[in-house]
């Protein structure tokens, strides 16, 4: 199925190429209607599957336009439960890759929405927003720095009501920490990085104590 989806498209993109007529792509997309119309009937419990996942990953890939559109809309409707889900996180990540502005901005919502600490420091739902920060535009890139910065009273480091930036937190943890590092990457120049880039060097010494932070304090040498 999946072989299917890709070659067909493929092939109906390249024929109105060639042929310079506009809506062949669409007439010969039409072949696996029949195949996008089911999966779309069924889209949360197939990209919650080990193999659906991946069909659902070539179509936002391979399909013509209005095939693609379809299943944006259709996964849009379940982005949050698939943002942490074990296979549906893939194909949340493939939506922040191939699919539109909106898309990126109901996943922004989400995770702002829900606690950007704690979605980062999970396996699946790090690596979405890892996705976001790479393929979103300066804006959402700028939303996701500006949530790191917020001060906040973590149990697990909170000492005598002294508070500290979500972003101090997640530089600690397995998995937030790779959010950082993206972050750092990619954030546009301006007042969000400045200020990204200053809390972090004026913990460096302290960071230098946590084995996933010094990753970043190799960054930030290079800065």
């Amino acid at each position: 199925m999946q072989k299917c989806i890709e070659v067909i498209s493929m092939k109906a993109k390249e024929a109105e190429f060639r042929s310079g007529q506009v809506g062949l792509s669409v007439t010969m997309a039409q072949r696996i209607q029949f195949i996008v119309d089911d999966v779309l009937a069924n889209v949360e419990s197939l990209c919650c599957h080990p193999y659906g996942c991946r069909v659902l990953q070539r179509m936002l890939e391979h399909c013509v336009d209005f095939q693609k559109l379809a299943t944006l809309d259709e996964i849009q409707l379940c982005h949050k439960t698939l943002l942490d889900d074990q296979y549906g996180n893939y194909v949340i990540q493939h939506v922040l890759q191939y699919g539109r502005d909106s898309d990126r901005d109901s996943l922004l919502k989400i995770i702002v929405d829900n606690d950007l600490l704690k979605l980062s420091r999970q396996k699946f739902a790090s690596n979405v927003v890892e996705k976001l920060l790479k393929y979103g535009n300066s804006y959402q890139r700028n939303a996701i720095v500006r949530e790191m910065l917020k001060v906040v009273y973590d149990d697990a480091s909170n000492q005598e009501g002294i508070g500290s930036t979500v972003l101090l937190l997640m530089v600690r943890d397995a998995y937030a920490n790779y959010v950082v590092q993206t972050a750092i990457d990619v954030a546009p120049e301006g007042n969000e990085k400045r200020m990204l880039i200053d809390e972090l060097k004026s913990n460096e010494g302290h960071l230098r104590n946590y084995t996933f932070a010094k990753h970043i304090v190799a960054k930030l040498g290079a800065k």
